[in-house]
């Protein structure tokens, strides 16, 4: 099997999740957990009253713990996120990899690139992070949370390839 290291890339711009992508994480979690959760505490709560004390409290408790299990776990995978994930880029490509049990990695010529989408969240803009979603013919590869002048940087690079693709 290949080895995913990073660390034999050179000439290439080698970048892993600083504190503020894990910060940003981690709250992602938080706040994707307690939407998934809300509504199962709360179909719990309005179960146990509206059944009284006499009701059956199985059906609450699961909903409850349906809707704690949920937070749970996103809020894990909000923490082992930034763990799953580097890339790094030159001038004409980018390299992807992610996962944390089956690791995949993409290569993406910046010349092959279709479309580009920034996006920053209410989340990630005080801590100037972004993500970057590169669309091309085979599939789509995103880089989840990178500092905003090393997407800028693959926006300029992006630009470029495309220039250059238009004018052959």
């Amino acid at each position: 099997m290949a080895d995913f290291s990073p660390e034999g890339l050179a000439g290439w711009e080698v970048r892993r999740p600083t504190p503020q992508a894990g910060q940003w994480s981690l709250l992602n979690g938080l706040v994707h957990g307690l939407v998934w959760a809300f509504p199962f505490v709360a179909a719990a709560l309005v179960w146990r009253r509206a059944s009284g004390s006499d009701g059956d409290p199985l059906w609450p408790t699961l909903l409850f713990t349906i809707g704690m299990l949920l937070l749970i776990i996103l809020l894990i995978k909000g923490i082992l996120m930034p763990r799953t994930w580097w890339f790094a880029y030159t001038d004409r490509e980018v390299i992807i990899e992610h996962g944390l049990v089956i690791k995949a990695r993409d290569h993406i010529a910046f010349d092959r690139v279709q479309y580009i989408e920034r996006r920053a969240g209410p989340i990630m803009r005080p801590r100037a992070l972004a993500s970057l979603i590169l669309d091309t013919a085979a599939g789509r590869a995103i880089i989840p949370a990178a500092e905003l002048e090393d997407i800028e940087a693959l926006e300029e690079y992006l630009r470029v390839a495309m220039l250059r693709a238009a004018v052959v």
